[in-house]
């Protein structure tokens, strides 16, 4: 099939029409902390346990990312979508109090997410616009609710479990 000059645009489109869980990626770099908001995170392999993060190869944190050892994927429960907006841009070191972060073992993670991956940086493979980070998780924390934000067609939602129809 042609490359048609209308792809680009389809493209983009057809990914709006995903509904993908928000998480914010989060390294350390000399003590400070980095964090971007992401949707392209996905898991790779049960053994060993790892994950994939997608980045943006000119964004600023790609560049922190890239030479960084570790980082922590943290899952964002449903009411967390004030966090999603102050990290989708570069977060002051008020956001990072506001929002409750903590260091610890050469991470720093969000405190109240819904899960915390904490990764060690393990591969990096170029392709297109972005570089895709393979992280081997280390650790896990989870919060004992299971309720994600989604972000779908530029707005935040929650799941919610459909119910079976009954039939007579």
């Amino acid at each position: 099939m042609a490359h048609l000059p209308h792809a680009a645009n389809a493209f983009r489109l057809a990914m709006r029409r995903f509904a993908s869980t928000v998480s914010v990626i989060s390294t350390l770099n000399d003590n400070v902390r980095h964090a971007m908001t992401a949707t392209a995170v996905t898991s790779l392999s049960m053994e060993p346990p790892s994950l994939l993060v997608c980045v943006y190869r000119e964004s600023r944190f790609h560049k922190v990312l890239q030479d960084q050892e570790l980082f922590c994927v943290n899952v964002l429960y449903s009411d967390q979508s004030e966090a999603s907006q102050a990290f989708s841009k570069p977060a002051t070191a008020q956001d990072y109090d506001r929002f409750g972060w903590s260091n610890a073992d050469g991470f720093c993670y969000l405190t109240d997410a819904q899960a915390n991956l904490f990764c060690r940086n393990t591969r990096q493979i170029s392709f297109g616009s972005h570089t895709i980070f393979i992280g081997t998780v280390l650790d896990v924390t989870l919060r004992e609710s299971v309720a994600p934000l989604i972000f779908q067609n530029g707005q935040y939602g929650a799941h919610m479990p459909l119910t079976a129809s009954r039939t007579t």
